[in-house]
């Protein structure tokens, strides 16, 4: 009987580090899973680089328009786009802020 018990809990600790260590390989965070984590953690790192910088820009564009006075430039770029009034000779260059990469 002593010995059933033994050779049970040997193979409950056997299976318990067997569990464990493939794990630790194979597993979603394991020693092969590795690279692709990195990748991740760069792509993460280059979207909040960006990220940086647009809310960057969007804050300069912000303060141009708190001042006590309007910036000329802003104040017509502004009119313009929300009024579409544009001459013929205008060249317009939209710029998407999801797509700028600084």
């Amino acid at each position: 009987m002593k010995r059933s018990v033994n050779i049970i809990g040997a193979l409950i600790q056997i299976g318990t580090v067997c569990f464990f260590g493939f794990h630790m390989v194979v597993g979603e965070r394991g020693l092969l899973a590795r690279e692709s984590l990195d990748h991740e953690i760069l792509l993460a790192r280059e979207e909040l680089s960006l990220l940086r910088k647009s809310n960057a820009y969007l804050s300069h564009r912000i303060e141009l328009m708190r001042n006590g006075s309007v910036d000329a430039d802003m104040l017509a770029e502004t009119a313009r786009a929300e009024l579409g009034l544009y001459s013929e000779r205008d060249v317009i260059i939209s710029i998407q802020l999801d797509d700028l990469k600084f």
